[in-house]
């Protein structure tokens, strides 16, 4: 399986260096989707938004971060 890495952005990066195993793109994008949902707790800024990136380093997607937790499905 495919490992993904999932930055936070907002102007500048926040990189996360281990990334995750997912079964797909799509299923990267749903998890990119939870974790929005988490940094949206911590006061978040204007434009914030998670990257997902795959395993050759290619952004296959973001999910905008909402100043509310959104259950809507945000992927682009």
């Amino acid at each position: 399986m495919p490992r993904y890495i999932f930055d936070v952005k907002n102007g500048h990066r926040l990189f996360d260096a281990s990334g995750f195993v997912c079964d797909n793109d799509t299923a990267a994008i749903i998890r990119a989707a939870v974790i929005a949902m988490g940094v949206s707790l911590d006061k978040p800024e204007d434009e914030r938004r998670i990257a997902v990136m795959n395993d050759a380093g290619s952004e296959i997607g973001t999910v905008p971060v909402y100043s509310k937790p959104s259950y809507k499905n945000p992927a682009k």
